[in-house]
């Protein structure tokens, strides 16, 4: 399976274990609490796959900011959290350095 599609697929599953999160009410409800396990575990496999193919750095980046702007936008628009010009740069800023370190040129990496 391509990298790509593995990166995409461990971000949908964190970004649905996230939101799984929020919905368990603190683990007081246990069907969110329960599909939160089950698709943070889904997207750590992905995630490990992931990195098999990928540098770590490049794929702990890409994880974690993509993963970050869509659980903000989510929160925004399901949860009623507040979107201040702090954010909106703060999306930019992010995006633009996942931007940067995804067309770096890439060197073989060799291990003595």
């Amino acid at each position: 399976m391509p990298a790509g599609l593995l990166m995409a697929i461990a971000i949908c599953f964190e970004v649905i274990g996230t939101v799984c999160m929020k919905l368990s009410d603190g683990f007081n409800m246990i069907w969110p609490s329960i599909f939160m396990l089950v698709f943070y575990g889904l997207g750590f496999v992905a995630f490990v796959a992931c990195i098999a193919k990928v540098q770590i750095s490049i794929a702990y980046a890409l994880w974690t900011a993509i993963g970050m702007v869509a659980i903000s936008i989510i929160d925004i628009l399901f949860f009623d959290a507040n979107l201040s010009n702090m954010k909106i740069t703060a999306f930019v800023l992010i995006s633009l350095g996942v931007v940067g370190l995804t067309f770096e040129p890439q060197q073989k990496v060799t291990h003595d």
